[in-house]
């Protein structure tokens, strides 16, 4: 049963990560990359081993710290911008060197 669901987690991540090659809006694209790293980290404990555990508590923390700096980063470039796409916030860089940290 645990094979099943861990399957199914695991296409679920993989089809998440097509959905975010094609978004235009970064908040979206930061949420949709939100729920594939959850799809990692339920088959990671669901797996029951201890490099599975070990492994998904790293990317709960990893995506804790990084999941709310991308969300103000984003916000950063939607003040500069007044857009949320992608295309229209590339020169962004230039102006403002330190959202590159």
């Amino acid at each position: 049963m645990y094979r099943i669901i861990t399957s199914v987690r695991l296409v679920g991540a993989a089809i998440t990560r097509l959905i975010c090659l094609r978004q235009t809006d970064i908040k979206s694209l930061i949420a949709y990359s939100s729920v594939g790293h959850i799809g990692l980290i339920i088959a990671g404990i669901m797996s029951n081993s201890a490099l599975g555990i070990i492994g998904g508590l790293a990317i709960i923390v990893a995506h804790g710290l990084i999941s709310s700096s991308l969300f103000c980063i984003a916000n950063i470039t939607y003040e500069y911008s007044r857009s949320r796409r992608i295309l229209l916030s590339k020169g962004l860089l230039a102006l403002r060197p330190v959202v590159a940290m």
